[in-house]
């Protein structure tokens, strides 16, 4: 083995302490040596292993700033030695570790790429977690921490802290030289502390997960290179500006999180942003975005604008499971929760299972046409605080088509005006299912080919614009026996909403008696009234109403006249007839028991008589 003298460094609680490595002695061993006392000494990161542990492994090297004079004490200026550090790693998988302590860097450092290498995949890794600040870089200029101008470079475990916010000042920034375009960074287990900006990503691609933002003003900054990419289909617009995954991180008092930057029109897409914690966190995202999911984060307070604001794209969306909100008067500034901004045709969205709570403004809104929009299962509580007249839980500046809202619970609005609201019109949709406090549910005009459930929380009216074809069906499932006379069990009723004459008329199924027996009453209105009358038909035969009054005809006569192909009368046997008092009018057949001969009977209610019958027809 070729002889070799380098340098050791053992981890000590007040600092690194430095001592002449024999000659002879193999480097990686004693790495492997030093590696197991600090993974002793240290946390180890959640992503894995711990860095130094990795050292066992071959092929890749390891160095650390320290074998380039670096002292990590926070009052040395660590920026040469990081840079000869990272520079000795300028060849693809290899690992710059930052062992425990304070680095403190005066310029940016640049991590430059290979004009032969589109790949490169260097690595910076420190012992930080999102709750501890082990491996601190701390940033003390106005301008970029550390520029990464290479492709697929990965940081683990570094806290980024700058002593004060200032203009231009951030953390990371990712834009690569070669392959301009397949950025693909990751950024994990990392913190940052009071930057203007923590992270600038510019190209595709992006791994961000289990970290903590504080106290910056923007998160992470999405944009895509300025004069373009070469490449093929899938390097370019609109479908280059895909894989960003954003999950699991603490965003504490930024006022935004994740915005996306040029290239608004090409659709920044592919995304999962999911299970993110903002905490006194303002606004998710601002932004671009289409063929996405947005799940299970979680905003305590959102003002300085809407929480999600799409800008372009709006297309093929899921935004589910979020709690978005404000925080309780007198503290609440929110003002929407989710905004589709005025130059968005939302199409092909699913707004479900969220909760919206202490509002200004719209939880919902859609500042232009919008349509296959489905809102479900979503909580609406403590929207308007602010009473605007122009106000509602579901608020769409155009045309509404194809919406489908369903199993909403909404509470009431302070300005009392209806949770849904629309100027451009609700076309081809329906809205059932939902609890409101309010009826109507929707404000605006409601298209002939759409169905709004008027009253909230049951199916018990309905209403169309227009006449149309429909049918109800209704199946019970109660197993307690029926109320005589309460319509509990299926009816379908026409009637117009105005006192003017109009249609009215439909079925109504009203249980007789106890053992389930059932009357259909047929309803309709008067000729020039709007006043509604009936005629029940039961297992009994045709009901009139007791007091006659209601009955098809007028209250002197029962029916006035009745048009039938057939007649048919049941027959009776002559000391079976039924009581003469109670038939007044009756018609019945009877068999002469001596002839055997068939004749008719009428009841003038004191006997049935019989009626003579004339010759053959």
């Amino acid at each position: 083995m070729t002889s070799v003298r380098s340098t050791i460094y053992t981890y000590q609680p007040a600092s690194w302490e430095v001592g002449a490595m024999p000659e002879g002695t193999d480097r990686r061993a004693l790495l492997r040596i030093g590696g197991a006392a600090l993974g002793a000494a240290a946390a180890t990161a959640s992503w894995g292993a711990s860095p130094v542990a990795a050292a066992t492994a071959d092929p890749p090297e390891i160095v650390t700033p320290q074998e380039f004079g670096a002292l990590a004490d926070g009052k040395h200026d660590d920026t040469g030695a990081i840079e000869q550090a990272i520079n000795a790693q300028r060849t693809q998988y290899r690992i710059v570790v930052f062992p425990p302590g304070t680095y403190r860097i005066t310029r940016t450092i640049v991590i430059p790429d290979q004009p032969d290498e589109n790949y490169n995949r260097i690595q910076l890794r420190g012992y930080s977690t999102m709750t501890n600040r082990a491996s601190v870089i701390q940033v003390e200029h106005d301008g970029v921490g550390i520029d990464v101008r290479c492709s697929l470079a990965a940081i683990h475990g570094l806290a980024f802290v700058a002593p004060a916010k200032t203009e231009n000042n951030r953390a990371l920034r990712f834009a690569g030289e070669v392959n301009t375009d397949d950025t693909d960074a990751a950024i994990l287990e990392c913190t940052f502390v009071s930057f203007k900006l923590a992270v600038e990503h510019v190209g595709r691609g992006l791994y961000f997960s289990h970290n903590l933002v504080a106290l910056c003003t923007t998160g992470i900054s999405l944009a895509w290179p300025a004069d373009g990419v070469g490449g093929g289909p899938v390097h370019v617009p609109p479908y280059g500006l895909r894989k960003w995954l954003i999950t699991n991180n603490h965003f504490h008092s930024p006022f935004q999180a994740i915005v996306t930057e040029g290239a608004e029109d090409a659709d920044f897409r592919g995304a999962i942003i999911q299970g993110n914690l903002l905490d006194i966190g303002r606004r998710l995202l601002i932004g671009s975005l289409t063929n996405s999911t947005i799940s299970g984060n979680m905003v305590e307070k959102g003002d300085n604008g809407p929480i999600i604001e799409i800008t372009s794209g709006g297309h093929n969306l899921t935004i589910s499971d979020n709690v978005l909100g404000g925080l309780e008067p007198p503290l609440n500034d929110g003002p929407s929760a989710i905004q589709f901004s005025s130059g968005v045709t939302a199409q092909n969205v699913t707004i479900s299972g969220n909760t919206f709570n202490w509002l200004n403004h719209s939880p919902i809104r859609f500042e232009n046409d919008a349509s296959k929009i489905t809102i479900a299962n979503n909580s609406f509580d403590h929207w308007n605080l602010d009473g605007k007249s122009d106000a509602a839980a579901i608020r769409v500046d155009g045309k509404a088509t194809a919406f489908s809202v369903i199993g909403n619970v909404i509470s009431a609005d302070p300005a009392d005006r209806p949770p849904i609201m629309t100027t451009g019109g609700l076309h081809g949709s329906h809205v059932i299912g939902n609890a409101s406090a309010h009826v109507p549910l929707v404000a605006g005009t409601v298209g002939a080919d759409s169905f709004v459930q008027a009253g909230p929380g049951r199916f018990n009216r309905m209403e169309v614009a227009q006449p149309l074809g429909a049918a109800a069906k209704v199946v019970s499932t109660s197993t307690e026996k029926p109320t005589v006379g309460e319509d509990h069990y299926g009816s379908f009723v026409v009637e117009g909403n105005n006192a003017n004459p109009g249609v009215k008329g439909g079925l109504r199924v009203v249980p007789v008696n106890q053992s389930g027996s059932a009357a259909t009453e047929l309803l309709c209105s008067t000729t020039n009234t709007n006043e509604l009358v009936s005629m029940a038909s039961s297992a009994t035969g045709l009901i009139p109403p007791a007091d006659n009054a209601r009955d098809l005809g007028s209250p002197d006569r029962r029916m006035r006249t009745v048009y039938a192909h057939q007649v048919a009368l049941a027959e009776h046997a002559p000391g079976a007839l039924p009581d003469a008092a109670g038939h007044v009018g009756g018609v019945v057949m009877v068999r002469d028991p001596e002839t055997g001969k068939r004749g008719l009977a009428f009841s003038d209610g004191d006997a049935w008589r019989s009626v003579a019958l004339g010759p053959k027809v």
